[in-house]
């Protein structure tokens, strides 16, 4: 009997404490625990202005074609104009001037063969020395690139002045289409007969093609210079027909109608 009595005086001290422990400060307790007054965080008020962030705005009073973003801050003075420097600029009596010369070179007559076509010129900035803005210096380097056909590769041209001093081939580089890729595979294009008689009054586009190897068959023209043309009223126009002309084999590989779009 002593032991029992002992057991509930001790079962009563442990609720006694439990309920007074859970009621201690209830009133100074919050839901996320004791809320000391000192500790407050002190509220800083808004601005009377909220202040708006830059907006990126473009302009276009440099040469024609080049947009640069305005600058925060920045002056608006049309006074100020970036110098052009005209003499690193190829123009199209340079190119003409420059094609002739390298086209004459035993050297790239050898690399061409008898079928090819020009893609693009450009000047090479000098190694070592500012090459931009106005403060750029003419180059003297200009590199000519070349298709052949014949050869089914590109061809690289190196000129100083008017004299070719470098040429190479370029194994494995497929270089844009150029003016006379989209030329002759429009002319094949309309001496195909499952074109000739229907493109002859629109006008033709061209874009380079990349022919996908395939696991079992390649797809056709892959490895070849291969140039999709479509013939379409204007530029804008939707294309009535299409082709796919192998410049490096020199013939259509396959042609026709586009479907009519709803």
């Amino acid at each position: 009997m002593r032991h029992r009595g002992n057991w509930r005086t001790l079962l009563v001290l442990i609720l006694a404490g439990l309920v007074c422990g859970c009621s201690l400060e209830a009133r100074s307790r919050g839901p996320f625990g004791p809320e000391d007054p000192h500790t407050a965080i002190p509220k800083t008020p808004l601005p009377s202005q909220i202040v708006t962030p830059h907006v990126l705005e473009f302009n276009g009073d440099d040469a024609v074609g080049h947009i640069k973003p305005k600058m925060a801050g920045a002056a608006l003075d049309a006074s100020v104009r970036r110098s052009q420097n005209s003499s690193a600029i190829l123009t199209t009596a340079d190119i003409a001037t420059l094609r002739k010369a390298a086209e004459g070179d035993a050297r790239v007559a050898a690399l061409l063969g008898s079928r090819w076509g020009f893609i693009e010129a450009d000047r090479l900035p000098p190694d070592g020395k500012i090459s931009f803005g106005c403060c750029r210096d003419s180059a003297r380097l200009v590199r000519l690139v070349y298709y052949s056909y014949s050869n089914n590769v590109a061809v690289d041209v190196r000129m100083k002045e008017a004299s070719v001093f470098s040429t190479a081939r370029l194994e494995g580089y497929l270089p844009p289409e150029g003016p006379q890729d989209v030329q002759r595979g429009i002319e094949l294009a309309k001496a195909d007969p499952r074109l000739a008689g229907k493109v002859q009054p629109l006008e033709g586009h061209g874009l380079l093609m990349h022919p996908d190897r395939g696991f079992f068959r390649n797809d056709p023209g892959y490895g070849h210079r291969i140039i999709w043309i479509t013939f379409s009223q204007g530029q804008d126009g939707d294309p009535k027909y299409w082709a796919v002309v192998d410049l490096t084999e020199d013939r259509v590989l396959d042609a026709g109608e586009e479907p009519p779009r709803s």
